[in-house]
């Protein structure tokens, strides 16, 4: 396999499928439509005389399973998986085009730039939510050429058939437009802050190996946490177990609603009302076509 830094790049048969990402089904919908589809089937969708999205842009806040998901749309489709550490290569032009080359080189392939509003911001973006609110910007976004290596790796690939590029981001409204062509990353995935049916199913797989006592349920710590995306759900089962291990010195019989009550007190959520709303309507305000094939 070719050398290549792990700091900024990742290259590997992925592991992580569609079951192992709790919730979010219609979600997981759109990864099989408009990235496995036409990487598993693309004579067929020629032969319907439908065209494949040349790349796809998921978004949505901190911490909703982005990375898990893409990747487990590249297990579905048998493809090789290119992984671009956004936030690691604002200065590393040559990390860009290096992931590009070892996805036309480890074809079929789903290489996904990470942080990609990062990468590639547009000129003007503003990253605050409200007045003194800049919750999620970098400390620095992509230089020049790397802006511009985002662009030319994108635009190159846009035609390749067994290459499916996927930019995930944060902020859709700082990114680019360049990028949001039908050309370039032409359709959109919103991955949005799980609702309680979600949050249900991803405490479920956090939860799956604990033995909970009474009262404890996935469905009862999903009513108590309004706003948690999955990182925060994983940290606050973490923090529960370890409240167990301590009450109980090290016995650890079963994680208690006190468990998680101590826990919802140390774990609060990175998504405050006001950001999901700001998502909400971003979302709706976008061109709805380019949420479909």
């Amino acid at each position: 396999m070719h050398p290549h830094d792990h700091s900024y790049l990742d290259v590997q048969k992925p592991e992580v499928s569609f079951d192992d990402v709790g919730g979010y089904e219609s979600v997981k919908e759109k990864f099989k439509e408009m990235v496995v589809l036409p990487l598993k089937y693309p004579e067929a969708l020629e032969r319907a005389n439908m065209a494949p999205p040349p790349g796809v842009i998921v978004w949505g806040p901190l911490g909703t399973g982005k990375w898990h998901l893409t990747e487990a749309a590249a297990k579905e489709a048998g493809a090789n998986f290119v992984l671009i550490r956004g936030r690691e290569c604002t200065d590393r032009p040559d990390a860009i085009h290096e992931g590009f080359e070892l996805a036309r080189k480890m074809r079929p392939c789903v290489v996904h730039v990470m942080d990609i509003d990062w990468l590639a911001p547009r000129r003007d973006a503003d990253y605050s939510w409200e007045k003194g609110d800049e919750s999620g910007k970098p400390d620095r976004f992509g230089n020049e050429e790397v802006h511009q290596a985002v662009i030319d790796e994108v635009s190159k690939v846009s035609s390749t058939k067994d290459i499916m590029t996927v930019g995930s981001c944060y902020r859709i409204d700082v990114l680019d437009t360049a990028l949001d062509r039908v050309s370039m990353l032409g359709r959109k995935i919103y991955v949005p802050s799980p609702n309680r049916h979600d949050r249900v199913e991803i405490l479920r797989i956090y939860l799956r190996d604990a033995q909970l006592g009474t009262g404890v349920s996935p469905e009862k710590i999903a009513e108590m946490s309004e706003y948690y995306v999955g990182w925060d759900l994983e940290a606050l089962c973490r923090k529960a177990k370890l409240a167990a291990i301590e009450r109980s010195k090290g016995t650890l019989k079963e994680v208690t609603m006190d468990d998680f009550a101590e826990a919802l007190k140390a774990v609060k959520p990175w998504l405050t009302p006001k950001m999901a709303e700001r998502y909400e309507q971003m979302y709706k305000m976008d061109c709805i076509h380019k949420y479909n094939f």
